[in-house]
């Protein structure tokens, strides 16, 4: 009789252990399951995030710095998108009352690194002055031979009056052979000189 309880208590003991194994057992597996749902979840969010921050730096277009110099309010380096042209540059820069804008081709497209000089009324420029590569080379120095108005305007001593000598100068005589020859240029002498010899080059 005790024998026939005691194995019933048994398989009662043994199915209860079954039951708390396959219960944990089940409990451990969802966990798998949902930390593996979240993991792949997180993945697909990074994913659509790199996605994302591809598509926007493919969508955003270069941009051109251009310098802005001579008959405008607000003279000066500006950034704009590479499909833009020198109208817009120029618009930026807000032309003066005297700027002359029949001198310049307001339609051709912006270059990286390019100086747009504006001319004033009365003020004779080529296409070339009007619209060219900076003078002022990687040293810092000032090209005498190719810088616009603007630029020779920065120089010590060297105002709009004496920077349009030296590009008068330029076109009757040709490129300077010298640093030492822009004082055969009306109203530079050998004090001016030395106060810019540092600052200027000739190419």
């Amino acid at each position: 009789m005790f024998t026939g309880i005691t194995d019933r208590r048994q398989i009662i003991a043994i199915s209860i252990l079954l039951g708390v194994i396959f219960f944990f057992g089940g409990v451990k597996y969802y966990e798998m399951r949902l930390d593996k749902v979240e993991v792949i979840t997180e993945f697909t969010v990074e994913q659509e995030k790199e996605i994302e921050a591809e598509k926007t730096l493919e969508e955003t277009p270069a941009l051109f710095a251009v310098h802005v110099v001579g008959s405008v309010e607000k003279p000066g380096v500006y950034l704009l998108e590479e499909n833009k042209r020198v109208n817009d540059a120029v618009k930026l820069a807000v032309p003066t009352d005297k700027a002359d804008l029949t001198q310049l081709n307001l339609a051709v497209l912006l270059e990286d690194g390019k100086q747009i000089y504006v001319p004033a009324q009365g003020e004779n420029t080529s296409p070339s002055e009007a619209l060219v590569r900076l003078g002022q080379q990687s040293s810092g120095l000032v090209n005498i031979n190719t810088a616009a108005v603007g630029e020779l305007d920065t120089l010590p001593g060297i105002g709009p009056a004496l920077a349009g000598r030296i590009i008068d100068y330029r076109k009757k005589n040709g490129a300077f052979s010298s640093i030492e020859d822009i004082t055969k240029v009306s109203g530079i002498g050998p004090s001016l000189l030395e106060n810019i010899r540092n600052m200027v080059t000739v190419r």
